[in-house]
Order: structure tokens, then sequence, then C-alpha cells
């Protein structure tokens, strides 16, 4: 009688484990859902960050943005100067 009862109580056991494993699906499953919604609402967080920004540049809210985007236009001007801009600039060592 104390083994019909185990069996019993293991059998439900069984069928209750069966139940959840449906009920949770595969963990590399929810890890890759998890993931992929976490680096979504980032990307999507950084674009509205970005689409803001420049929607207030553009009706001029912020000036100071205006102000530090000439500065960053002027610093990548300034490199230009530096870097040849094609392969017969940069002098051999029969020129030197």
């Amino acid at each position: 009688m104390l083994d019909q009862i185990k069996d019993k109580k293991l059998e439900e056991l069984n069928a209750n484990l069966a139940g959840l494993n449906k009920k949770l699906g595969n963990m590399w499953f929810a890890l890759g859902k998890g993931l992929l919604t976490g680096f979504g609402s980032v990307i999507g967080a950084g674009l509205a960050v970005i689409l803001i920004g420049w929607f207030l540049n553009v009706i001029g809210v912020i000036p100071a943005l205006r102000e530090s985007a000439n500065d960053w236009r002027e610093a990548f001007r300034s490199t230009q100067n530096f870097l040849p801009t094609d392969s017969t600039a940069t002098p051999t060592p029969t020129q030197q």
C-alpha cells in the first residue's frame, strides 16, 4: 500500500514537472528573447534622444548644441589638413 502511494505521488510529480516545462519553454529561447528585447530598448532610446535633440536644434531651442556642432566640424576640418588626399602626396624616400 505504501508503494502504491509513493508511485502515485511520483507520477503526480512527473506530470507537474512536465506541465511546468511546457509552460516555461526552452530557457535558451527565453534568454535570447530577453537579450534582443534589451538591445532593442537601448537602440530605441538612443534613437529617440538623437531625434529629439536634432529637432530641438533645428527649431533653435538648444543653441549650445549648434555651437558644439560647429566646434566639432572645425576640428574635423582641421584634421583633414593633416591627412594626405592621395598616394602621390606622400614623399618617397628618394624625394627627401
